[in-house]
Formats: structure tokens, sequence, C-alpha cells
């Protein structure tokens, strides 16, 4: 009966899981996943690692359902599962342990154990704790905003999860030394999720170590002294199959990255951290946990580590901790719309430690010498259930901040009112990989022609210039590191529409032939009069309201920022035409989205101190 009521709570508590995911999963995916999404598709890569987010998500992409971008969301909502499951397992070992655990703490406080108290709380309320206990980390937003992610960073804290699950597991009983590597079979085990973690990414593979450490050096120990027979030549051979195995992902993101992509993504072959934190590990613990539960994950590690039958569950854990807190330091990312496989798999180790403690005060309760103290003990399980149910209510609080399809939003503002068959010159990355995103979800434009101007040589931009050879003179002058031509890109803007993005490097001249269009601006063939500009800007006001409800109003940083750096190229451009009311009303769209930004600061310095038509070539990135 108690492992069918415990298989209900592990099924119970993975649905649940990637049910609140893939709710939270979008047809057009958010800004902050970008380069996740288009390394998900296939469409490009930012390095070697995680190509095994391409391997998780590959059937769910041949789904007909949705957008690419939603069936690479309802992937990770499948792993955060699956992730459930494993965490209810090791959280249930834990809390199995607890009574040893508090005995300890009797036996030191009263010397004995009290008389009386041979009572026990219910196993199927102790399974009711551990699932409390995994499912408050697992729904709320840290792992949920990764859950709903095309490829979100929940794989990789999936394979830490693997390993301390191998790491926790109790050793099989010695058969002797006759049967050779029988007593090691979680050797090969071990070192295939190894394998794969080193594939993902360094810290996931560090994390792996620490949850697999314990239980290799103990291993490695009874060897050692003969209590238990020496591995032999078949385990170390399955062993080095394994993992090699598990380094296939990273063999495939090699080749991949050096592979020309679809779009060109700048991103070294290797990476030690993807950047995109700002937080500490002890500001991080008090916005994502908060200080009542980083209380109860810290009495709850003091408890399982003070008992032999706990520590072999607890100290993993606590290394994956530590390991997580080295995550933050070194800059991984920390929220609060992207997080770091590593920094995902310590909160939720965290929570699990905090699950010996909520146990032990179930126990304690059980064992009282009063009427009623099972009772007593259900009540508080039910008040440890208002845990997940609170970071539910977090979760879609968080969710509900966020407009639900402010990347299609973004995408119609920009490129919607582009003429038919337009050459968009892009002038930096960031822009690209929102453009990537776009393709990647199916929302892009067809008919545009994308230019990299930043990368001429590349895939994309050689496919360009087979689709209109009158980017030639263009390219050449790209290629030899010089500013571009007046007439050149009058030639181009005669054949076909041109949108492009002033660059301080370029002549003064050619800002009077821009014309703000969506966020960017037309080149027109003839130079363009002040009044063209206005009316353009004035039209621009309603589309500027749709993004500032989007992406400041509902707190959208990347998309802001995305935004900001479009309305930065055309607020120095209205500068490059020396015309001050322009200027200030693009400093005014700026703003909006950027108010401290540094080089709208200057332009304003500038307006003041300056006569006549404005340098701006020293504000190039």
């Amino acid at each position: 009966m108690k492992s069918r009521f415990d298989a209900a709570l592990r099924a119970l508590s993975a649905g649940l899981v990637a049910a609140l995911a893939a709710a939270g999963a979008t047809s057009s995916g958010t800004a902050a996943h970008d380069p996740e999404l288009v390394r998900t598709v296939g469409a490009g890569f930012t390095g070697a690692f995680r190509a095994l987010d391409l391997v998780v998500a590959a059937p769910a992409l041949l789904l007909p359902l949705g957008t690419r971008a939603l069936r690479g969301g309802l992937a990770s909502a499948l792993v955060a599962g699956v992730s459930a499951a494993l965490a209810f397992d090791l959280a249930r070992d834990l809390v199995k342990a607890v009574p040893e655990a508090l005995d300890r703490v009797v036996v030191r406080l009263f010397g004995a154990r009290p008389r009386g108290a041979s009572a026990e709380a219910s196993p199927r309320l102790l399974s009711a704790v551990a699932a409390a206990a995994a499912l408050t980390a697992l729904l709320a937003p840290a792992w949920q905003s990764e859950a709903a992610a095309p490829g979100g960073a929940v794989t990789g804290a999936m394979l830490v999860l693997f390993a301390l699950r191998i790491g926790a597991a109790e050793p099989a009983p010695s058969r002797g030394a006759s049967t050779g590597g029988a007593s090691a079979p979680w050797i090969p085990q071990a070192l295939l999720v190894a394998g794969l973690a080193a594939s993902y990414e360094p810290l996931v593979f560090l994390a792996t170590l620490a949850a697999l450490g314990p239980r290799a050096a103990v291993a490695l120990w009874e060897a050692r002294k003969g209590e238990r027979p020496r591995w032999d030549r078949a385990v170390a051979v399955q062993g080095a199959a394994a993992f090699a195995l598990g380094l296939a992902p990273l063999a495939l993101g090699v080749a991949l990255s050096r592979r020309p992509p679809e779009i060109g993504l700048a991103a070294p072959t290797f990476t030690l951290v993807e950047g995109g934190g700002a937080l500490g590990p002890a500001s991080f613990a008090l916005a994502e946990i908060g200080a009542l539960l980083e209380a109860v994950c810290a009495g709850g590690a003091l408890l399982a580590l003070s008992a032999a039958r706990a520590r072999r569950t607890a100290l993993p854990l606590v290394l994956v901790v530590g390991v997580g807190a080295l995550a933050l330091r070194l800059g991984a990312a920390s929220g609060p719309s992207r997080f770091a496989p590593a920094v995902l798999a310590a909160v939720l180790a965290a929570h699990l430690l905090g699950a010996a403690l909520l146990g032990a005060v179930v126990l304690a309760i059980a064992r009282a010498r009063v009427p009623f103290a099972e009772a007593s003990a259900a009540l508080v399980v039910v008040l440890e259930l208002v845990l997940p149910v609170r970071s539910i209510d977090e979760t879609a609080t968080r969710r509900d901040a966020r407009a639900p399809h402010a990347s299609a939003i973004w995408n119609d503002v920009a490129w919607g009112a582009a003429p038919p068959a337009a050459v968009v010159l892009v002038a930096d990355r960031g822009t690209m990989r929102r453009i990537a995103s776009a393709r990647a979800a199916g929302q892009m434009r067809g008919d545009l022609l994308i230019v990299p101007a930043y990368d001429v040589q590349g895939r994309e931009g050689r496919r360009a210039l087979l689709a209109e050879p009158k980017l030639a003179p263009l390219y050449r002058d790209m290629a030899l590191g010089i500013r571009p031509e007046e007439l050149s890109l009058a030639q181009l803007g005669a054949e076909r529409a041109v949108l492009a993005s002033f660059d301080p490097r370029w002549d003064r001249a050619l800002s009077r032939h821009l014309v703000p269009l969506g966020l960017t601006a037309r080149f027109e063939p003839e130079p363009r009069g002040a009044s063209e500009r206005k009316k353009a800007l004035d039209a621009f006001l309603p589309s500027k309201e749709r993004l500032v409800r989007v992406a400041v109003a509902r707190k959208d940083a990347e998309l802001a920022a995305a935004t900001a750096t479009l309305l930065r190229a055309r607020a120095i451009g209205m500068a490059a035409t020396g015309e001050r009311e322009l200027l200030s009303r693009a400093l005014d769209d700026l703003r909006a989205f950027a108010p401290d930004d540094a080089v709208g600061a200057a332009l304003v310095r500038r307006i003041v101190t300056t006569r006549g038509p404005i340098d701006v070539r020293d504000l190039a990135p």
C-alpha cells in the first residue's frame, strides 16, 4: 500500500509540474530565451555546449502542434515532469531517514529517548512532506520560467538529479569477489550521466561530480580495504564506453558550431559560464527562496547530516548547493527571466534538504504524548502543503506581469511596416538574435532580406548577396572596413527598399537619407527633409505606446533593451542631421525604454553645448 501511495504521489508531482510548465509555454517564446530557441530548433548555435537540448526537443518538434517555440516549450515541460519524479524519490529517501536523525538529536539533548515516544507518524504523512518540499521548488518561478521555455535549463538540472539519485542510492550487498563487477552496476550509469553533464555545461558537470563524489569516495575506500570486491576490467570497459557515449552531444555541438549556421550568433565555441546574472548567493536566496525557507533548508541540512542513513542523501545535496553558490559567484544567469542549470539544481537541492526539518516537525508531533497526536501531525502536513500552493501563486503572478505575446508584438512593430522584399541591414548581434528567434518561431516575414552588416562574409551575408547582386558595392566597403559610400546605398535603395540603423562611423550626409520606419529607418535614394522625418516620428507614436505596454509596463527587460538599442541608433542619426527638435523627439522615445542611457545623456549635453551639426563619431559601440 505504501509503494502505491508513493507511486501516486510521484505521478501527481510530475504531472502537476509538467502541466503548469506547459500552461506557461507560448507560441513566440520570450526574449530572454532567444538564444535557447534558436539553438533548440537548429537554426544557429551559441557554442558547443547544450546540444543535448536539440536532442531532447527533437521528438516534440515533429509534432503537428503550434509553432516550434511552443513545441520546444512542451519538451522542456516534459523534462521538468521527469525532474519532479526524481526529486520526489530523493526527498522521500531523505525523509525516511528522519526518525534516526531525530533520535540522535533527542539523545544528545535529553540523554535518552523519552519514554512513551514509540509512536511514529504514518509513512503516508512523511511521503506527503517529501512531495511538498519538492513541489515548493519545482512550482516556483525559477524552475517554471525555464520549464516553459524552449531549450530551458531544466535538462541540465535533470542530469544533476539523475546523478543525485545514483549517488544517494543504497549500495547493494557484496556478493563476493567471484562476481567481479556485479557489485558495482552503478558505475556505468554514473559515468554515462557524467558524460552527458560534461557535454551540457561545465558547471553542470561540476555539480554532477559533487553529487556522485561521496559515493565514489566510499566505494574506493571499501575496495581499498577489501570490504568489497575490486572492480574488474569489464566494469572499466563499460564505464569508459558509457562516458564516451555521454560525450556524444558534445561532439554534435562542436560539429554544429563549426558549420556555418542559418543565422550567425556570436559566441566562442567553449564557454565556462553563460552569463546574465548579477545576484550573489545571499541576494539570490533571499529573492527566490525567502528568509523563512532559507532557515528551514539550513536546519534540515544540519539535521540530515547528523545521522549516517540520512547523510548518504544529504551530503551530495549540500555539495550541489555549494556548486550553485559558486555558479552565482561566477555570474551565471540568476533571473528573473533566465536561470542557469546549476542554479536550478541548487535551488531544488536546498528545498529537498528542508524536507528533513519539515518531516522532523511532523514526526515530533506524532510522537508527542498527547491525545490526537497523529491527527495534529496530519494538520501540520496540511499546513506544509501551503508552500507549493504559494509557489504556484508566485509563478502565476510573475507570468501575469509579462505580456504573453510580447515577442510577437515586438516583431510586428519592428518589421511589420517594412516594404515588401526590403533589405534589412542589421548592425548588431543582439538585433540579429531577435530576428533569429522570430524565424525559429515562424513569426518573421520571409520576404525580407536580412544582411548582417557586422559579418557580410558569413553564410547569411553570402546568401543575401546571391539574392541581391546590387549589394556587392556595399559588401566591398564593409569588407574593407571603410564607410559605405552614398552612391552604393543610393543605387541599392533605388532597386529595392533598404532598412538600416545609422552607424556613428558613417558619413554625416548618409543621415539625411534616413526616414524613421518601425524601429529602424528607410534609406531613401535622395536626401529627405526634416518634415518627412517629423511625420515619420509622429506615425511611430502608436507603435511606441504598444511597446511601452509590453516591454516597460510589463517589465520585460530583454525586450526593453532590444528596443533601446535600435532607438539609440535612431537618436544618433537624428543628431548627425543637426535637427535638434527631431533629436529631442528621438531622445524622448529612447528615454521611455532606457531612462539612464549614457548615449542619450551625452546627446542631451551636446544639444546645449554645441552649435550646428552634432559630432557623433565617438558614440560608436
